[in-house]
């Protein structure tokens, strides 16, 4: 084995001046690589209309930077991002691009940070590793010119972590004070953080043995939180920061549950739709109107009590994403971010800063400094354990998983330091003692269950949904048409074909056939939204009387629906029951105020009733919500207020 004396030789050296450590040094390359990046990303067609998660913090952002109120009551998601985002939203109204570039400076801090760290626990040689891992991660790399939490949360989380090994529980007042201010801050950008702060506070009574120390922690966790749970209160009901967690709750625990989907049972895909579904049901089980956080508490209590009627599926499912946790691929969400990262600048798939090697290497290094009694490896593998565990309780996906990305590369920096002295030693037991571990766990890293999806068949069908979004339907018809060959029974791939089909050629049969191809592999997930599709198509089809009747049918089981309201407004309208179809879209649009689809059909059909005031007031509600529209319905809107407005 490798002597103390030998370590400290490697790690004890003179310390050169600042400007020439691995904290600078890392983080020029990593500002530089994000830099070029972002600039790539420009021709990406989501870049200036992002939708799901991205859409909705761009829109909040935007909202917020006009001094408007983005979504009445409490904060359904923790708020900090949305509200950083708006400072650059504000600078520059028109374009996501200052914002994205100000995002790629601040996570090349994330190496910075990472490299620090690094040098205060495990020293120097260390940090030169750890810092390379992250600026030269993919994923990282990525995800920072998303418009999505990580980019904010990974900094913050460093500084705390920073601080926290500073602090070492050891000592109370202000050092245990901004120690909880930065973890207070970053829960309110991802409040899982908190499960964290029960280890800290028993540590710091295990420590000292004096209450002050755990006091000052909790206060300075709860100064950044006070204002965002007094703003809840004054909006009328009571969270502590978010009313999201509930939902998210029952979305990883609960029969139906992959472990990695992100939508409520029952619901619809969309980001409004599935909101807007996951309340209204909530609503008709309770049989009464719910506050958010009612309805967060609702869908807690249906994934706790599923739980506890099913130990074993439960216990499964818990084991299943555990599995999914430490698997070597990049689960997608909103977006395949590996694939966007490797198209967007192709010699990143060259990077060797992957996560196998991370938790491989990560998890042997924090172990063996934590035997070594470096200080403070100790408390990043507990917050990694806590970390983890968080993920693991809701449901995986690689954005959720990127902030532990560079509290690994810390571990992994210091098993690589190791082996390079082994190695220079001729230290062979030494050397295996590191390697062996970290192989066998990249090997498991690496052992991928058979359901996992690994084709690019996501990142070709949502380049396509992004290209259809923006109005070149032939090359969504491409991009679609790759996904379908790929992943041809996926049911929510073949829905985005067929609308491709419909836009690039107007042949409704022909998307209609496509949609049947795949009704035998529709599950009960995608099986509500299929069939809205093929009713929508057969009335393009002229079977308005028939569809009417069906639907009608259709909706006594699922009154709530929302998609079928509006398919059934299509078929009245088709039937020429134009009247009856602007009410039905009403009681839609009180249900669901955010379905701009639903207020442009409605403002069409009363201006071709001849009822202009109302089709104006109907255009202008649907302008308030303008941040919420895409270019198209935007436009729509804009020409529908300029037919209606007065002489």
């Amino acid at each position: 084995m490798v002597s103390q004396e030998q370590r400290r030789s490697t790690e004890c050296t003179a310390t050169p001046p600042w400007w020439r450590g691995p904290a600078v040094f890392w983080f020029a390359v990593a500002a530089a690589l994000r830099l070029v990046y972002v600039l790539a990303l420009r021709e990406h067609p989501r870049f200036e209309a992002p939708t799901m998660d991205a859409g909705y913090h761009l829109a909040w952002a935007r909202t917020v930077a006009a001094g408007e109120t983005f979504q009445e009551g409490p904060y359904f998601r923790a708020p900090l991002y949305p509200y950083f985002l708006s400072v650059w939203t504000a600078l520059s109204p028109g374009s996501t691009l200052l914002a994205r570039l100000a995002q790629a400076v601040l996570g090349a801090t994330g190496a910075a940070l990472t490299a620090s760290l690094a040098q205060r626990v495990m020293g120097r040689a260390s940090a030169w590793w750890a810092g390379g891992f992250v600026a030269l991660s993919p994923v990282m790399v990525a995800f920072d010119a998303e418009l999505l939490i990580p980019v904010l949360l990974v900094p913050l989380l460093l500084l705390a972590l920073n601080r926290c090994v500073a602090w070492g529980g050891e000592r109370g007042g202000r050092q245990a004070l901004l120690t909880g201010a930065l973890f207070g801050l970053a829960a309110i950008a991802r409040p899982n953080v908190l499960l964290f702060m029960p280890m800290l506070f028993a540590l710091a009574w295990v420590r000292t043995r004096r209450p002050a120390a755990g006091l000052m922690l909790a206060l300075g966790t709860l100064i950044p939180i006070a204002p965002v749970t007094l703003t809840n209160l004054i909006s009328g009901d009571g969270a502590l920061i978010s009313t999201q967690a509930g939902v998210n709750f029952w979305i990883g625990n609960n029969p139906e549950s992959d472990g990695v989907t992100a939508i409520v049972p029952g619901t619809r895909q969309g980001w409004w739709d599935g909101y807007h579904d996951a309340v209204s049901l909530a609503e008709a089980e309770e049989g009464r109107e719910l506050r958010p956080s009612e309805v967060s508490r609702h869908y807690a209590g249906k994934a706790l009590s599923w739980m506890a009627g099913n130990p074993a599926a439960a216990a499964s499912l818990l084991a299943w994403k555990t599995r999914l946790l430490v698997a070597n691929v990049e689960l997608a969400n909103n977006q395949d971010i590996e694939f966007t990262a490797r198209r967007t600048l192709p010699p990143l798939r060259y990077s060797p800063s992957r996560w196998d090697v991370l938790l491989g290497l990560g998890v042997v290094g924090l172990v063996l400094a934590w035997r070594r009694r470096r200080g403070g490896a100790g408390m990043l593998l507990g917050f990694a354990a806590a970390y983890g565990v968080s993920i693991v309780l809701f449901f995986v996906n690689a954005r959720f998983r990127v902030p532990l990305s560079p509290v690994l590369a810390v571990g992994a920096g210091y098993a690589l330091s190791q082996l390079a002295v082994g190695l220079r030693s001729r230290d062979l037991r030494g050397v295996a003692a590191v390697g062996f571990p970290a192989l066998v766990l990249i090997a498991l890293s690496n052992v991928i269950p058979a359901a996992v999806n690994q084709s690019d068949a996501a990142g070709f069908a949502d380049l396509g949904r992004a290209e259809l979004a923006r109005g070149d339907a032939d090359a969504a018809l491409t991009w679609l048409t790759k996904a379908t060959s790929l992943e041809p029974r996926s049911v929510q791939i073949r829905m985005a074909l067929s609308s491709a089909i419909l836009e690039a050629t107007g042949d409704s049969e022909r998307a209609l056939r496509s949609l049947r191809e795949v009704e035998a592999h529709a599950t009960a997930k995608d099986r509500a939204e299929l069939e809205v599709r093929i009713f929508a198509l057969r009335l393009r089809l002229g079977e308005a009387q028939a569809v009417l009747a069906e639907v009608a049918l259709a909706r006594r089981a699922r009154p709530t629906d929302g998609a079928l309201r509006f398919v059934y407004a299509m078929a009245q309208s088709a039937c020429g029951q134009a009247p009856g179809a602007i009410e039905t879209l009403g009681e839609l649009l009180e249900a669901e105020p955010t379905n701009i689809a639903a207020a442009l059909f409605r403002g069409q059909l009363q201006e071709a009733l001849g009822l202009t005031d109302e089709a104006r007031v109907t255009y202008e509600e649907a302008a308030s919500r303008g941040q919420l529209s895409t270019p198209s319905e935007a436009a729509a809107i804009a020409a529908g207020l300029a037919r209606c407005a007065p002489e």
